[in-house]
């Protein structure tokens, strides 16, 4: 079984509907990978279904955010989502605003250390430059 489909039956399992629409979002956020904003997920969606509307997205992330299955964060001066995966952090292009996934972590706070009294549960990264494209514009 996919892992869409574990995520897909799993949220049946816990009472939600498991619509076309909801399958359409599901399977454009396995596609865009990576730190998909919601318009890159509405248009990958639509194509699935086109009936697909912009709220239902909104709707459809917020569940899956709430149930844990995607995680929602702002980068790049946007929110972001995607589907759970395995720790990473992303580079963002300041000029045209490209994510991409960076899986070396540089980061030696780990998970449940102490400082100045705040307990550590996790961190996210954020590293901004000009991805090779707009480098080369920006010289």
């Amino acid at each position: 079984m996919s892992f869409n489909k574990f995520l897909l039956e799993t949220l049946r399992a816990r009472g939600w509907r498991v619509t076309a629409a909801r399958r359409a979002v599901v399977e454009a956020l396995a596609r865009a990978g990576c730190a998909a904003d919601v318009q890159t997920v509405y248009r990958l969606a639509k194509r699935a279904y086109p009936r697909l509307g912009l709220v239902t997205v909104y709707r459809t992330l917020d569940l899956l955010a709430r149930e844990g299955w995607v995680q929602r964060w702002e980068e790049g001066g946007a929110a972001r989502y995607e589907l759970d995966q395995p720790h990473h952090h992303h580079l963002v292009c300041l000029a045209c605003g490209a994510v991409q996934r960076w899986d070396r972590c540089p980061v030696s706070v780990r998970e449940g250390a102490t400082l100045g009294g705040f307990v550590v549960t996790g961190h996210r990264l954020e590293l901004v430059g000009y991805c090779r494209t707009c480098r080369e514009v920006v010289r």
